[in-house]
């Protein structure tokens, strides 16, 4: 029990750092600024994991635990003909299903283009069609009265494909939900605060939108005021900046490394800068 928990909860690890990986390079991707530039911690990664598939763990595994519990309550609550005539009708179906399941993912496999839409499920119906078809093989098994378990070998096998569909289905997945949640954050930038960002020395930020103010004062600590700004992300020692109307046809995004000679302040998306600075 140990040896399954734990090889378990291996696997749920690696997913969730898989898909929070995938994530980050989706989402940065479509801002066009690439990952490695912004020295994503492990813990930022398994968060971005966590939360994205927070909410499809718990639905698998509300649905698993709700079908064990189906065929828990039918063994002990029918009768032990009952139960024997129900596993005899029900293997050939789940073999059979479990075949189909996975022979449906071979043209996506052969072709992904047309089916691009279906993020997540080829993945998932490749897994489950090995479980089914692992079931259905321990069954007839047992039925013959020859060996009932399967071998060492046939577990990592059937093993080694669950996992591999699973992987399928969290990229496909990270992928898909990686390009929305980048273009809901695009859509509400207009929205989000105002970022003014102060700095002893010109950098040079160029985009629509976006004004450099040269400050009046000779003994100011920073020099430059820029204007028309977002915060998309501060990490790695670096801050990534988008311009209030940036667009995916045109848009720049910027990316600064945080120094003493910076300073940020934050204001109501509809400021206005003053002036002078």
């Amino acid at each position: 029990m140990l040896a399954s928990v734990a090889a378990n909860v291996t696997l749920l690890t690696a997913l969730l750092y898989y898909y929070g990986l995938l994530r980050t390079q989706e989402f940065f991707a479509y801002f066009r600024v690439h990952y490695t530039l912004l020295g994503q911690t492990a813990d930022e990664i398994f968060g971005r994991g966590v939360n994205g598939l927070l909410l499809p763990i718990a639905m698998a595994a509300a649905l698993g635990f709700g079908v064990l519990g189906v065929i828990r309550t039918l063994r002990h609550r029918l009768p032990k003909t009952a139960w024997e005539r129900l596993q005899r009708v029900a293997t050939p179906i789940a073999g059979v299903t479990g075949f189909v399941l996975i022979g449906l993912t071979v043209p996506v496999v052969l072709e992904p283009g047309p089916f691009r839409w279906l993020a997540g499920l080829p993945g998932a119906g490749l897994a489950l069609g090995v479980v089914l078809l692992a079931a259905a093989w321990h069954r007839l098994g047992a039925a013959s009265g020859r060996r009932s378990r399967l071998s060492v070998a046939e577990w990592v096998s059937a093993y080694t494909l669950v996992a591999f569909g699973l992987f399928w289905a969290v990229g496909d997945y990270a992928q898909a939900t990686s390009v929305r949640s980048a273009y809901e954050t695009a859509a509400a930038l207009p929205s989000k605060p105002a970022a003014v960002l102060y700095s002893a020395q010109s950098l040079n930020l160029v985009a629509d939108g976006v004004r450099e103010d040269v400050c009046a004062q000779p003994d100011s600590a920073y020099k430059y005021r820029y204007t028309g700004l977002k915060l998309l992300l501060q990490s790695g020692g670096q801050y990534v900046f988008l311009p209030a109307s940036w667009r995916p046809s045109r848009g720049t995004a910027f990316v600064v490394p945080r120094t003493d000679k910076l300073r940020l302040d934050f204001a109501p998306a509809r400021f206005t800068p003053a002036p002078g600075c």
